[in-house]
């Protein structure tokens, strides 16, 4: 006899995802400044090339997108510019935001289509990165088309979209076995 698949709890499926996300948002955090080591001592990147939106998080955290976004953001509705400390403390509720967002939605997909937490989450984080860093920021004009960025750039930033899927799903899965 065929085993049934538990009906769909989509509420609690984007509950577990949220919670999961904001950790996953943490680990892709704590994983992007190794594997920017890592990936520019494969491909080193000019100097000039460290300066581009988005290309180094070490040493320019204030020029990673969600900084440049909210700056642009306030300067151009509220006439007013934004202290670095400002723009940091903004990209990182962006980011975990985004996180909690991205979460949610999967979670709440993986209700229905539990095929989407295959492979760990990995290649749902491919994913995330393919509609975020690789689309949808270029597409606003906040960075450059992954294909106009220096190597290492697109290495540790898809790399740690893929440690964000990851994260997610292992998190995601015993927050969801939690909540019944």
């Amino acid at each position: 006899m065929l085993s049934r698949r538990p009906k769909p709890e989509p509420l609690k499926g984007a509950l577990a995802g949220a919670v999961a996300g904001i950790g996953a948002a943490y680990l892709k955090a704590l994983v992007e400044p190794p594997l920017q080591t890592i990936t520019e001592g494969i491909w080193p990147p000019t100097a000039e090339q460290k300066e581009e939106i988005g290309a180094d998080p070490k040493g320019h955290q204030d020029n990673m997108p969600p900084a440049v976004m909210v700056e642009a953001a306030a300067e151009n509705l509220a006439d007013t510019h934004l202290s670095k400390k400002q723009k940091l403390a903004y990209q990182q509720v962006i980011h975990y935001t985004l996180g909690a967002v991205l979460g949610a939605v999967y979670g709440a997909l993986a209700e229905y289509e539990p095929q989407v937490t295959r492979g760990l989450g990995v290649p749902a984080g491919a994913v995330m990165y393919l509609c975020t860093h690789a689309t949808a920021v270029p597409a606003t004009g906040f960075q450059r088309w992954p294909w106009q960025l220096p190597r290492a750039a697109v290495a540790w930033e898809s790399g740690s979209h893929l440690a964000f899927g990851a994260g997610l799903e292992l998190a995601r899965k015993p927050l969801r076995k939690l909540l019944g």
